[in-house]
């Protein structure tokens, strides 16, 4: 039996699947002509991940307790299939390893440790709290010295979502100019100290280099008027850096947390959470009171030695941001400056 790329969204399964370099059709879910994995393969990446996962549920009679085809398909982002290929398609590569009998697949599961308040304490990097508790204890209980953040427990993550870029990479910024001259090289880095206004990333008063991606990203972050002039700067890191993707948190394949998916389910959910947050887009009536939560994250993650955070775009579909803690680390090496001529509103 042959499964293939199409059924998972997992990217380490994928990325399996692909090396591997077979063609075929899938008797699974009956794609054709697309990479294919022989679920009988030895030794089996595949099956050790899927069974990995498998062996953290144990059968349940919890009121909250589901199906074990159910919670894989709704709680994770594994599969790229519904609850009746997943049945099959987990019995299949777990076989060599536990029965198709077992109850496991059959009865209701749940995951013990998610249960247990002093397990949520100890690794969630909340200490089990949900992320709006949190925000509100950082927002108006104590934001400096939090009881509520386990430092440790994040720490943990973030190697796994550092992602680095080398010297020279490129970068983009934008400013909104006063007329078609627009700025100099020199004038687009971040704000002199008293115009640091508070930001998602940065408290106020402490500068931070806010970067786009690529040239059209930046256009839609600076959120110009029809017939702006816009300076856009083009930016080049002057040694390899290594920021941390807070958007990839929660999107991070759960098998690069082998030996401890245990931690990583208690903290999916306020992962998520947190990509949320960092990536909405500031509005005119914000207070800055709500930012905290988030300066409180990337202020941690910058006392770790990271360069800075990565978030995605919400204002371009593909597009990310990075805000980089030191400017120094980058030149701003050429300025274009552009006219809006035209915007496009969609509601919802």
């Amino acid at each position: 039996m042959r499964c293939c790329v199409e059924c998972f969204k997992d990217i380490y399964i994928r990325d399996t699947i692909e090396k591997q370099g077979v063609v075929g059709d899938c008797d699974y879910c009956f794609h054709k002509n697309v990479a294919v994995y022989d679920i009988s393969t030895k030794p089996n990446p595949i099956t050790d991940a899927i069974v990995s996962l498998v062996q953290v549920y144990s059968v349940s009679e919890l009121t909250d307790a589901r199906q074990l085809k159910t919670t894989l398909h709704d709680d994770w982002d594994i599969f790229n299939a519904g609850t009746a290929i997943i049945q099959t398609l987990i019995i299949d590569l777990c076989d060599s390893v536990i029965s198709s009998g077992s109850n496991v697949f059959t009865e209701r599961v749940a995951i013990e440790q998610l249960l247990d308040s002093d397990f949520l304490s100890e690794f969630g990097v909340v200490h089990g709290l949900q992320w709006e508790q949190f925000a509100d204890s950082i927002k108006h209980e104590n934001r400096f010295h939090s009881g509520v953040f386990n430092a440790d427990a994040f720490a943990s993550f973030l190697s796994i979502i550092m992602k680095p870029y080398s010297a020279g990479y490129e970068f983009y910024r934008a400013r909104i100019a006063h007329n078609k001259n627009g700025f100099t090289a020199n004038e687009m880095g971040a704000p002199p100290r008293e115009r640091r206004s508070a930001g998602r990333i940065n408290p106020e008063g402490i500068g931070v280099l806010y970067l786009s991606s690529d040239g059209t990203t930046v256009l839609n972050e600076v959120r110009a008027n029809a017939f702006d002039y816009v300076t856009v700067g083009k930016f080049k890191s002057l040694r390899d850096i290594k920021v941390v993707n807070l958007s990839g948190i929660s999107g991070t394949s759960p098998f690069l947390y082998q030996g401890e998916l245990e931690k990583y389910a208690a903290n999916r959910k306020v992962f998520q959470e947190i990509a949320i947050e960092i990536a909405k887009p500031l509005r005119r009536s914000d207070s800055p009171i709500e930012y905290l939560p988030t300066q409180y994250i990337a202020e941690f993650i910058k006392s770790q030695g990271y360069d800075g955070v990565e978030y995605a775009s919400t204002l371009k579909e593909g597009g990310y941001n990075i805000a980089i803690f030191d400017e120094r680390l980058l030149e701003c090496v050429s300025v274009n400056t552009v006219e809006v001529t035209k915007i496009q509103y969609e509601t919802q």
